[in-house]
């Protein structure tokens, strides 16, 4: 024993140094999204005008009204029901910056969502609703882009008439325009095999 008292360490003892409880923090964040349908109120309003206008004010509006539908509802219905809100991936079939038509839309993304094995089936394109669509997106256009604002004489050719003129309108039965766009999205659910939404009523 040593005059202090204390025990020595054996010459061939280690002494242990042991390290310091390592930590390590995950910080977690989340990505906060928002969106909006505006199918729904689009829809109600071409079908306040093809209920209650009769004139060509009501046809032009409820053209617009319904294309607005068509289009806005191809976006939400995938985003919410296909990629079951999976925000991110929404790019790949919409991808930023590019501008397509919207028949051209209707056309192209559900066989990109079918290539992606995310539906069972595309729509029929080859029967006449599609044909009315694209002459609802036609008449859609021509009220947007101006050509229905060409003036029109007897001796002019086709692609020089405006389209659709205020005559055309006049003659168009209230409802048409609406009734397409209901075709249009019961033909995408009647494909997959899902039910419609709510809101969408026969007239």
């Amino acid at each position: 024993m040593s005059e202090s008292g204390d025990n020595p360490l054996p010459s061939s003892a280690t002494q242990v140094i042991r390290p310091a409880a390592i930590t390590l923090d995950i910080v977690l964040t989340a990505t906060f999204w928002s969106s909006y349908s505006f199918a729904p109120e689009w829809f109600n309003d071409a079908l306040n005008e093809a209920r209650t206008g009769k004139d060509h004010h009501a046809r032009r509006r409820e053209i617009i009204f319904a294309v607005c539908c068509a289009e806005s509802y191809l976006v939400e219905w995938i985003r919410d029901e296909v990629l079951n809100r999976d925000f991110n991936r929404l790019n790949q079939f919409f991808p930023p910056g590019e501008r397509h038509g919207v028949a051209e839309k209707w056309k192209e993304v559900p066989k990109a969502l079918y290539d992606a094995g995310l539906i069972s089936a595309v729509p029929t394109l080859g029967r006449p609703y599609w044909q009315n669509w694209l002459k609802l997106v036609e008449l859609r256009n021509g009220l947007i882009h101006a050509k229905a604002s060409r003036p029109e004489t007897h001796s002019q050719t086709a692609d020089e008439r405006p389209v659709p003129s205020r005559n055309d309108l006049e003659k168009l039965p209230p409802s048409w325009a609406i009734k397409v766009v209901v075709t249009l999205i019961r033909e995408l659910h009647a494909a997959v095999s899902t039910p419609v939404p709510a809101w969408l009523v026969d007239l």
